[in-house]
């Protein structure tokens, strides 16, 4: 017990050290001007948690082409019944026609919550006018996308932050330190899987629905998965292979259950990740495995009653070389001190957003060149399943992963 103690201690100090300057010093604080377009669950939610819990961002325009979700009552899946959001941001102007909010907002930020198979056109058209973009993920639907939006954001003086939400977890910034402080040696294999039932959302967020036009391939919402694994690596995939179990829960021929890719990089290190939104399991999302030379890490959702948990191994710390549980969950040690200043200051899975948002903020308040999270890291944990998808529509062949500041990219596979 003593032990594991020492190892909780040890990994909430380590965590708590990355940002402490932020309460030692202080920051001229700026209201950046910031506006959503996409309203529903998460849209409505993150703008009102991003209003209320970042000091130096004021909510001034939302957009939406469904003007109801802003001005009268709602009902969501997660979330439950809600007033006119009107009502509850009265200083907000609503818009349904996006390039008019542009156009007559100054606008210094703009969050972009619309569904995840569009998030490239409204990212681009921002950056032009040089407003800084938090954009929700997976960042691109093709590959035309991202070089279309690449080549944008290299020419717009605006900074573009890639909202990879589990990349803020307690545990995740956990597994970045014991990497940091080499105690897992080199990742050489790393798992990842999400597997979400997400039926009871098809008529809440129809794109979430397989068919024509809609969301079909789960592999390519690969970013919760491939996002905390690649922010421990200093190489991308380069190559996958994809196999889908096809449609055996619902009686919807576009349906694909289940499907596994396995990316490769150019060291040879093995990544397996593993997606499904439709099934019968009813156990936690995520969950991460890494296999180093040094050490292991992983952490499995919740089972049932048995809760989630964290736990490492390491030859190279006396006494840890056995399996052993660490008491680190879903919220950072930055956001619950935040949060114990300013409660609303933690939200979003967790407190990831929350963290995500305050580095982004942060970022803007020190005039820094690239967000935290960049283009750049957004599209490499979300080609690679672009390339999973073609993959497995050719049976599971194998195929090169390119990407824009690749001098042999293509926008086809």
């Amino acid at each position: 017990v003593g032990r594991v103690g020492q190892v909780g201690r040890w990994v909430q100090a380590s965590n708590a050290l990355r940002f402490r300057y932020f309460f030692e010093r202080e920051i001229t604080m700026t209201d950046f001007r910031m506006g959503v377009v996409g309203l529903g669950h998460r849209g409505r939610a993150m703008f009102q948690w991003v209003a209320k819990g970042v000091d130096g961002v004021k909510a001034v325009a939302a957009c939406d082409l469904n003007a109801d979700l802003f001005y009268k009552d709602v009902h969501f899946c997660y979330g439950g019944h809600k007033p006119p959001l009107c009502d509850e941001m009265p200083e907000v102007k609503f818009y349904d026609q996006y390039d008019e909010m542009l156009a007559q907002e100054e606008l210094d930020i703009i969050m972009v919550e619309t569904p995840a198979t569009c998030h490239a056109e409204f990212c681009a058209k921002a950056l032009k006018k040089g407003i800084h973009v938090y954009s929700d993920i997976p960042s691109v639907a093709s590959l035309e996308e991202a070089k279309m939006l690449w080549e944008v954001q290299a020419a717009s003086p605006a900074m573009l932050m890639t909202g990879a939400t589990t990349c803020g977890w307690g545990f995740v910034l956990a597994l970045q330190d014991l990497v940091r402080q080499g105690l897992l040696g080199k990742p050489c294999y790393l798992e990842a899987e999400y597997i979400h039932d997400c039926r009871p959302l098809w008529e809440e967020t129809p794109w979430r629905k397989p068919g024509k036009g809609n969301h079909r391939y789960p592999i390519t919402y690969c970013t919760h998965s491939l996002g905390p694994l690649l922010s421990i690596l200093d190489e991308v995939p380069r190559h996958v292979i994809c196999l889908s179990t096809g449609s055996h829960v619902t009686d919807i021929p576009e349906a694909e259950d289940l499907m596994v890719a396995l990316y490769q990089t150019d060291s040879g290190v093995l990544i397996r990740h593993t997606n499904s939104f439709i099934n019968q399991c009813t156990a936690g999302n995520h969950s991460y495995r890494i296999f180093g030379s040094e050490g292991y890490f992983e952490h499995l959702a919740h089972r049932g009653s048995q809760p989630a948990r964290t736990a490492f191994s390491s030859r190279k710390l006396y006494g840890m070389d056995k399996w052993t549980e660490i008491p680190v969950g879903f919220a950072s040690r930055e956001v619950e001190i935040r949060s114990q200043q300013k409660p609303a200051a933690m939200f979003g899975h967790g407190g990831a957003d929350s963290f995500l948002w305050h580095q982004f903020v942060e970022a803007l308040q020190n005039k820094e060149k690239e967000a935290p999270i960049n283009l750049q890291k957004g599209l490499a944990m979300t080609l690679p399943g672009i390339y999973a998808q073609a993959s497995a529509e050719r049976g599971g062949v194998k195929i090169p992963i390119r990407y824009p500041w690749d001098d042999d990219f293509k926008t086809e596979i």
